[in-house]
């Protein structure tokens, strides 16, 4: 879904909820499209890259914006939400305009929350 989500501030907010909602020890599943590197999407990437202000936005004919990131950036979202990636798979995936794309999955548990200090022993 962070695909459909061109703007940095977003993404960090809509991952940032998901650290909240998801339980100490809870899982994650994110699927996303990361950068690809065939001549269509470098062409469009570069096209897009000035209007957006980023490489990776682009726009399809019926007026789709979408955004494909560095894997390191998709890792680095769920890192800073409080999660910790503990496995990781690629893959090939249809698109919905007859294409294949490759996918990245991130299975990532979320940290347990962090312990109060407990008290020093108290003074008279």
């Amino acid at each position: 879904m962070l695909t459909c989500v061109p703007r940095d501030a977003d993404q960090t907010a809509i991952v940032g909820e998901l650290g909240r909602v998801v339980r100490p020890g809870g899982v994650l599943y994110l699927s996303d499209v990361p950068l690809q590197g065939d001549a269509l999407n470098r062409e469009r990437y570069a096209r897009f890259a000035e209007r957006y202000g980023t490489y990776g936005v682009f726009e399809t004919p019926d007026g789709g914006v979408f955004r494909h990131h560095p894997p390191e950036r998709l890792r680095g979202l769920v890192r800073e939400a409080g999660f910790s990636v503990v496995k990781e798979r690629a893959g090939s995936v249809a698109t919905l305009d007859g294409r294949t794309a490759e996918r990245l999955q991130l299975i990532a548990r979320r940290e347990p929350a962090a312990s109060a200090p407990s008290p020093g022993p108290a003074s008279g």
